[in-house]
């Protein structure tokens, strides 16, 4: 499932730049190849499961920039998107907030990067045991950084990947651990991506 763009949002876009472009169905090419920037739940779908291909068709083909990385923080991914995005990208697809909370201010900044991309598609997170992880390592962050990520919907060239939803839903989709999907999930995480770059 993926959210529309909404109403009620914080206003994370940085008030000095221009306006995002108006989301538009991405349709990409060579030309103008996306780029998706993940932590270790991009990594596990795109990379060890195999949807790096199709996520990459949905970008603009081969020479769009799947890069995903385990342990990636997000100020990290604030940088490899600036790395990995071409400057006529059609989208982008921002799969982050894994491994910490993210700060209000990094939100502006990748927002700032983002700004005049036509289509940009935001993942939320899902970590079963957020509060009392077995390892002790509690992701406490993920509901405020959920919540986050709802509030980008704001931004007319944004749509929100729910992830939360059918992960929280259904641990068939899920490894042992609770954070990562497993192959049945790693096919459903890519085609939620994918549906919300062709969404109109």
């Amino acid at each position: 499932m993926f959210l529309a763009a909404a109403g009620t949002a914080l206003a994370l876009a940085a008030p000095a730049l221009a306006a995002p472009q108006a989301a538009t169905q991405a349709r990409c090419t060579a030309a103008t190849a996306g780029a998706a920037i993940g932590d270790s739940v991009l990594w596990m779908s795109a990379v060890n499961y195999g949807q790096k291909g199709a996520l990459q068709r949905a970008l603009g083909g081969s020479s769009a920039t799947v890069d995903a990385k385990t342990s990636r923080q997000f100020q990290e991914g604030i940088s490899a998107m600036r790395a990995g995005m071409g400057p006529r990208a059609c989208a982008v697809v921002i799969a982050l907030g894994t491994n910490g909370p993210v700060r209000p201010q990094q939100w502006k900044e990748m927002m700032a990067v983002v700004r005049r991309v036509p289509r940009v598609v935001v993942v939320n997170t899902y970590t079963r045991d957020h509060r009392t992880r077995r390892d002790g390592q509690s992701q406490f962050w993920m509901e405020a950084l959920n919540r986050q990520i709802a509030g980008l919907a704001s931004n007319r060239n944004v749509r929100v990947v729910d992830w939360y939803g059918p992960a929280s839903r259904n641990s068939s989709l899920l490894e042992p651990d609770g954070v990562h999907p497993n192959a049945k999930g790693s096919k459903e995480y890519a085609r939620l991506i994918i549906a919300a770059l062709k969404q109109r």
